[in-house]
């Protein structure tokens, strides 16, 4: 089996773009693919996305919905909006969610719990999202040669 490592390779399976770094990658059937646990990944996107210095987009959004297994209806009473105000923060696709920072909020701090137990990370993440300035847009990137390996 070939194998190579790229310095940058786009993976669109979350549904939006994710950088990989120094990933490592393999051929299989003729296609350069990398050879990850996308698994774990989708762990790592979930906690770069909590701490995206950047407000969520609506494809972020779908997918953390989609991770959890939730409906747009369990979703919705879970964060007490309406189930079309789901619907049209996921419609908003790469652009920024029209959800209030403090539902945004809620919905980060709703995805460390569910990453970690450990009060300290909670309550650094609370911290880190009182003070936080939100930036336009930010693209999700993961060092693969860390975290990533198959």
């Amino acid at each position: 089996m070939e194998k190579k490592t790229r310095k940058e390779f786009i993976d669109h399976g979350c549904g939006f773009p994710v950088i990989l770094r120094n990933v490592s990658m393999v051929r299989i059937r003729g296609i350069w693919t990398p050879n990850i646990n996308y698994q774990l990944m989708h762990k790592i996107v979930l906690t770069a996305l909590v701490h995206k210095p950047a407000r969520l987009t609506g494809a972020e959004i779908r997918f953390i919905r989609h991770h959890f297994e939730m409906t747009t209806q369990s979703f919705a009473k879970r964060f007490s909006v309406t189930h079309p105000a789901v619907l049209k923060w996921e419609k908003c696709g790469k652009h920024s969610s029209t959800m209030s920072w403090a539902t945004e909020k809620d919905l980060r701090l709703f995805v460390m719990l569910h990453l970690t137990r450990k009060a300290r990370d909670i309550l650094v993440l609370y911290q880190e999202l009182e003070e936080q300035k939100t930036l336009k847009t930010v693209p999700v990137t993961i060092d693969a040669r860390y975290a990533l390996a198959a």
